[in-house]
């Protein structure tokens, strides 16, 4: 039997990747603790603690980074899948789910809303300054132009057409549209993951395969391997970022509080009875209060959660972390789905990012029956093609933004498009809910509720930042008096609204968690759509 040698072991570059993982480098001891000390500073008790801790030790990060990146092989299986089809898989995973969170939303439905719901707050005063933005908005044929320009780059995008292009052009639609969302509602996170990859892709060769530009266009130079396994890495490394900067949010805020059974139990249940989106019937979370569920129960969905966020970042090493993680992620979100009713459908696509495109292609092939070669092998075939080098400035880019997301962090900057993600990182009690109805009468003497994605401007937002908003910002009668016209015009319910019934209700669960009518009324504004009427 002829034993084959594996000439790469021999190269510097594995050397130095073996070695790295056997014995600790200067630049990685630099690394590991320019961001304990980076992490450190998110605990400082003043601003100027911070920023003294902050000037010293984020720029050794981004120093180091650099360095251990420059001497990473990326193409090594045991780092990433480093082969063209992973990082055109990301492509695609990408574009879908920024490609769902545009159709679903009425972006012409904005143009119906009061001018005082528009904020000027943060970047968007920027927006606000921009010739024609204004008409923009009041316009809800350029709304839906805009929806659908963004729709149809992000599909082009994901089949891999002008694939930098069209990444390009439609991750700034995107951008616009995302920006429009939240200047009407408040600063929600469905969304930001997508928007951040959106950026980093055009940068990688995303389209080396499986793309519409490999197919017209053959004969062009492969990529390097280093080149696209350090694109799948940096996307990985968004990922992992933002789910342990969350984590690390609630471990800053609350300490170990945030996982007492009476704060759990409180965040379920106040998103339950303000549900975002979909709003299902059934209530887990009332459920489990109706049926005296113990606090250890509370505290066990608490303890899985942040463990998942805290963990996350192994999928930067571990093969086996990039199979697990991913799939408990996968259940975490869908636990937030039942329980809390709100639905992070971009993070429930994102987690299919992990899986081996390879592989995946290999079975669909074989399954189907399909006669083509996958194409994942594709790639350099020249040993110095193959190793040449990832540019510096990309290396430097990478670098810079893993360090401005700690700082962000640090920081606590809540400011489109970034952002520190400190969410649900407060502590509280048993202290009572209140939550919202919205009770619509019809002319026929029917009611109905109605349902808070009826009346939000954006889908995946909740609703109840919407009314609060309409009631603080005098401009309540003109939103209802908008949505009623609205939905008489297209006769949503069967019948023209005559009256709507805005009830605030409070519930002291914990001195009567099994109350029927789960709490009282505590505050009504009641609009009389027909003696507005002419």
């Amino acid at each position: 039997m002829r034993i084959r040698k594996d000439y790469r072991r021999e190269s510097p570059r594995y050397k130095s990747s073996l070695l790295g993982r056997i014995t600790p480098t200067p630049a990685t001891l630099v690394l590991v603790g320019s961001l304990f000390a980076v992490i450190a500073a998110g605990w400082g008790k003043s601003d100027g603690v911070k920023l003294a801790v902050s000037t010293l030790a984020v720029p050794l990060l981004v120093i180091a980074l650099i360095k251990t990146f420059g001497t990473t092989d990326f193409s090594a299986p045991r780092l990433v899948n480093g082969t063209p089809s992973q990082l055109a898989w990301i492509r695609i995973v990408v574009c879908l789910s920024a490609f769902i969170l545009t159709v679903i939303e009425n972006l012409p439905a904005i143009s119906w809303l009061p001018v005082e719901f528009r904020k000027n707050q943060e970047f968007l005063h920027l927006f606000n300054a921009l010739p024609g933005y204004e008409t923009l908005l009041s316009n809800p044929h350029l709304l839906a132009i805009l929806q659908w320009t963004t729709a149809i780059l992000l599909l082009l995008g994901m089949l891999g057409l002008k694939t930098r292009v069209t990444l390009l052009l439609g991750g700034l639609c995107f951008f616009v549209v995302q920006a429009i969302l939240r200047q009407y509602t408040y600063y929600f996170h469905g969304g930001l993951v997508p928007l951040y990859l959106l950026l980093v892709l055009p940068w990688t060769p995303c389209a080396a395969v499986w793309s519409l530009d490999h197919r017209l266009n053959p004969a062009e130079r492969k990529a390097s391997r280093q080149s696209v396994g350090f694109g799948i890495y940096a996307c990985y490394t968004v990922m992992a970022i933002v789910y342990l900067l969350s984590g690390l949010s609630k471990m800053r805020d609350s300490g170990l509080d945030w996982f007492r059974g009476e704060n759990i139990q409180h965040i379920l249940l106040q998103d339950a009875m303000n549900p975002h989106f979909p709003d299902h019937k059934w209530k887990a979370t009332l459920w489990l209060v109706q049926h005296d569920a113990p606090q250890f129960v509370y505290s066990m969905i608490g303890v899985v959660a942040v463990a998942t966020e805290l963990g996350y970042f192994t999928v930067l090493f571990s093969r086996t972390a990039r199979i697990v993680t991913p799939a408990i992620a996968f259940g975490v979100h869908i636990g937030i789905w039942v329980f809390q009713h709100i639905l992070f459908l971009d993070l429930l696509i994102l987690q299919l990012v992990f899986l081996n495109a390879d592989r995946l292609a290999t079975f669909v092939v074989r399954r189907f029956r399909f006669h083509a070669a996958p194409e994942g092998s594709r790639i350099a075939t020249n040993h110095g093609e193959e190793q040449r080098a990832v540019a510096p400035i990309a290396l430097a880019f990478m670098a810079v933004i893993i360090a401005g997301m700690f700082l962000i962090w640090i920081f606590g900057i809540e400011y489109y498009p970034v952002s520190s993600w400190r969410l649900y990182s407060g502590s509280s009690g048993k202290s009572p809910i209140f939550y919202y109805k919205v009770v619509a009468t019809l002319k026929n003497g029917s009611s109905i509720i109605v349902p808070p994605r009826d009346y939000s401007p954006a889908v995946m937002a909740s609703g109840l930042p919407t009314l609060i908003k309409a009631i603080r910002s005098g401009g309540f009668e003109h939103f209802l008096s908008a949505y009623i016209e609205r939905r008489d015009r297209q006769l949503a319910f069967g019948s023209p609204i005559s009256t709507v019934e805005v009830q605030c209700w409070r519930w002291n669960y914990a001195v009567d968690p099994h109350d029927p009518y789960l709490g009282w009324i505590t505050d009504r504004y009641v609009y009389d759509a027909t003696a507005k009427r002419p």
